[in-house]
């Protein structure tokens, strides 16, 4: 047994029970050793709990890698927002997790290594409107971290209340909105040479 069997159990007990079902002693149980022995490689289930976090941003990243086979900027741009979606979509109990506060992981702040991680992803997307800002696809005189943060805002809003079953739409449908969406909070940002694939009207109802 080494960290890697730790962490990949941890993570099967959040997803499928959340916080309270990631314990020392059930981990000892379900990897047929006892409690100290996972001690010898963790020192607390805080610990734990930051790597589960920290595994959550390492395949977020490994969904936007994708966006690098783009073969112009305007592409990498468009791919690393279906990315984000992608991973959201497919892993909601992580996604979750990346923006679990502190102090529900029983910190007090996150160490430098996983904040590291966090700003990767965000330098990501970053890097991604620079391009488009340096092809002439987004204006000038706008701040590529700046555009990165407001995009990434309504992009992780939309989803949040989407995972939280407060939109009455289903996948297939919801896709649509988050690109039709994000096309129009993009329009203002945008030139006459950023050409966003047809976006499709769709209407849907919002349950309260």
């Amino acid at each position: 047994m080494d960290r890697n069997d730790i962490l990949t159990q941890a993570c099967e007990l959040y997803l499928h029970g959340g916080l309270d079902a990631v314990s020392m002693r059930r981990l000892a149980r379900d990897l047929g050793v006892t409690a100290p022995a996972l001690y010898k490689h963790y020192d607390s289930r805080e610990e734990i709990l930051l790597d589960v976090v920290s595994e959550a941003y390492r395949l977020c990243a490994e969904h936007l890698s994708v966006a690098l086979s783009g073969s112009t900027p305007a592409d990498r741009f468009r791919l690393a927002g279906r990315g984000y979606l992608d991973f959201a979509l497919g892993n909601p109990k992580l996604y979750e997790m990346m923006y679990a506060p502190a102090h529900t992981l029983g910190v007090e702040r996150f160490p430098e290594t996983l904040t590291a991680r966090m700003a990767g992803v965000g330098q990501f997307f970053t890097d991604r409107v620079r391009e488009c800002i340096a092809a002439g696809l987004l204006h000038g005189h706008l701040d590529a971290r700046e555009v990165s943060l407001t995009l990434w805002a309504h992009a992780h809003g939309l989803i949040s209340i989407f995972l939280r079953d407060c939109l009455d739409m289903d996948e297939e449908m919801f896709r649509q909105v988050y690109h039709d969406s994000g096309w129009r909070t993009l329009h203002a940002m945008a030139t006459a040479e950023y050409r966003p694939t047809t976006p499709t009207t769709t209407t849907a109802s919002h349950a309260t």
